[in-house]
């Protein structure tokens, strides 16, 4: 299963290694092993209803949100104002709120006027999520909701979010860093280009990641169809109660 997270520190350029000049944006990067990247920038959908965005607040701020943020995301008390941000206060932003760009990974967050948005201040922490069915209904990562306004279905069932692969397209497993591992497959269309799983894991796991991938190879009687989950953050599913220690926390999929 896919699950794709980054996570900003706003500042007042949005500086980040890909940042936004403008104030209510923040560029999502492809993957690119550095451990701060979020993966599938396109298949997402762009009206944001495939996306969690959940800000919190290091300071207080009057009118920087809209009306109908009234929960807290994180402990599902009551805000003490809505339009108002107190210290600490983490807000999850429902998708009519959220911009994705088709191609480029630039969010936009609507600013703050009277039910809607919200407006980014310096100081404040920007988590950004995407995950089989992620949206602004589901409750596996973030536990509340915190605006009032009815949830839009997710569109999130794509092959990015979610695929399988038989064991003989498996090709092997590259360290592109120290912490991250690409699991390369045959292209499932028969293009020269393989079809690559890049995930994210403890320190020096490389060779961990090889043993689980030869565990989850030998699953199963041969022919007999054994379907084996290597890893599914969202659920807290890992191979084998996650015996060889991996700790993965991303797995970006990307399909040739």
């Amino acid at each position: 299963m896919g699950f794709c997270k980054q996570t900003f520190t706003v500042t007042s350029n949005q500086a980040h290694d890909s940042g936004h000049g403008d104030s209510q944006k923040l560029v999502l990067t492809a993957t690119d092993g550095s451990g701060d990247d979020f993966g599938d920038i396109v298949t997402p959908s762009g009206n944001g209803r495939d996306l969690i965005v959940v800000i919190t607040a290091d300071g207080a701020e009057s009118s920087n949100r809209g009306t109908k943020y009234t929960t807290d995301a994180n402990t599902g008390a009551a805000f003490a104002a809505a339009a108002n941000v107190a210290t600490g206060d983490v807000t999850r932003l429902h998708s009519s709120d959220v911009a994705l760009h088709a191609s480029n990974g630039t969010i936009t967050i609507t600013g703050a006027s009277g039910a809607n948005g919200y407006n980014l201040e310096a100081g404040e922490t920007v988590e950004v999520f995407t995950y089989l069915g992620a949206g602004d209904a589901d409750t596996k990562i973030v536990p509340f909701v915190s605006a009032t306004s009815s949830a839009e279905n997710s569109t999130a069932f794509g092959q990015n979010q979610m695929v399988a692969f038989s064991a003989e397209s498996y090709l092997g497993a590259n360290p592109i860093a120290d912490g991250v591992t690409t699991l390369q497959f045959k292209s499932h269309t028969g293009g020269a280009a393989d079809d690559e799983v890049t995930i994210y894991h403890k320190a020096n796991g490389y060779l961990d990641v090889c043993k689980a991938m030869q565990m989850a190879l030998d699953a199963g009687p041969v022919g007999r169809g054994t379907v084996v989950v290597f890893t599914d953050v969202a659920n807290n599913i890992s191979l084998g109660n996650d015996q060889f220690e991996l700790a993965i926390t991303e797995c970006h999929i990307n399909m040739a």
